[in-house]
């Protein structure tokens, strides 16, 4: 899904190395909002990750163009959703 978005709000860029892989990872997430005209706009927080996570090319206040990946998954017996960005794109 590709929408329109303004960045509110870039969260610190987190990483570490994966106890599964041993592989080094990075992830940041961003905090988006429609930019949809509605009274009520909607705000999601998605995960930015790798070379993005490190230098997304977007700052805070700017309007973008972002492309998302939803998926779930199941822990312990319980679902969570996870947005991931694919790509993003300053307008």
């Amino acid at each position: 899904m590709k929408k329109e978005f303004k960045v509110v709000k870039l969260l610190a860029l987190r990483q570490g190395t994966s106890e599964r892989t041993g592989q080094e990872w990075k992830s940041r997430e961003v905090v988006l909002e429609s930019t949809e005209a509605v009274m009520y706009p909607d705000l999601i927080v998605a995960t930015l990750r790798g070379d993005w996570a490190e230098n997304p090319g977007v700052e805070e206040g700017d309007i973008v163009e972002a492309g998302l990946s939803f998926f779930a998954h199941e822990k312990d017996g319980r679902w969570y959703n996870n947005i991931r960005v694919i790509k993003i794109e300053k307008k």
